[in-house]
């Protein structure tokens, strides 16, 4: 089970790759540039491609939030000031499970309505494609997407774009690991809504479980209760970190035993910690 992380994380550097490389280079640099932009989910939904949508519909439906940890570039970002993290001694603590709040059902309301409104600002502020977006602009202003400067606000208003995000998602995850994703990230959000029927759960197998704790003390989403063998799947990123740590092999990525018959979107009653 382990090799899946390592299978993850080959993915997420290939494709963190790409999306720099088509950013600040553009997609004559290889196939592969052109590839990451048109997995992105954002951009799919913006410009009506309904193959790509139907197809991360289906990935999620099966496997969850893996976008998060393979595909999006914020997220691999993430990962690269969580790794510089546990090299700085005073940022350098342990991750504990934090309860969900309902900030991120807020945050997707107010997307939601900006987006109908035609307030692109906090889209742009919030939305990960865009996020990196921003970043190319404040480091490069003739980068092929420098958003800010295509909407007519100059490049100075990229560069403030830019540098606000870049602070953004560095501050949450040297601070706080993968909280971004987990909490103001609109389209992590949307995909959490579907883990009641994803057909693959991480979960904790009670009878190996030894609660030693190095699964909650690893889990950049702080989604792992170790006392209560409890996963909160809605947060889960799929990096698969905590299989890697696990002494016991007692985390497995397995089929939802817990999946409800109810129909998408009702109230069904879940195990809580």
């Amino acid at each position: 089970m382990r090799q899946i992380r390592i299978f993850r994380i080959f993915l997420a550097i290939l494709f963190f790759v790409a999306t720099v490389a088509y950013l600040f280079i553009g997609p004559q640099v290889h196939p592969m540039a052109v590839v990451s932009k048109k997995a992105q989910i954002i951009l799919s939904a913006g410009t009506t491609a309904i193959g790509t949508i139907l197809t991360w519909l289906v990935i999620t439906f099966i496997f969850g939030r893996i976008y998060c940890s393979t595909v999006c570039p914020v997220g691999t970002l993430s990962d690269l000031f969580i790794r510089i993290r546990r090299r700085i001694p005073a940022l350098d603590k342990k991750f504990s499970y934090r309860k969900q709040t309902r900030l991120p059902i807020h945050i997707l309301m107010i997307y939601a309505i900006c987006l109908l409104a035609g307030a692109v600002a906090v889209p742009y502020i919030i939305e990960p494609w865009n996020i990196m977006r921003n970043i190319a602009s404040a480091i490069n202003p003739s980068a092929i997407e420098a958003t800010w400067i295509n909407l007519g606000l100059g490049i100075g208003t990229g560069i403030t774009a830019g540098i606000v995000s870049f602070v953004m998602i560095a501050a949450y995850s040297l601070l706080r690991g993968r909280e971004f994703c987990t909490h103001i990230c609109p389209l992590g959000t949307a995909m959490g809504l579907l883990y009641e029927h994803n057909i693959y759960h991480i979960e904790i197998d009670r009878d190996k479980c030894v609660y030693c704790g190095k699964c909650e003390e690893n889990c950049k989403s702080s989604c792992i209760k170790t006392v209560s063998a409890y996963v909160d799947n809605s947060r889960c990123i799929r990096c698969f970190d905590c299989l890697a740590v696990c002494p016991e092999e007692a985390i497995r990525f397995q089929p939802n035993r817990n999946r409800p018959a109810t129909p998408l979107f009702r109230k069904s009653k879940q195990p809580q910690p």
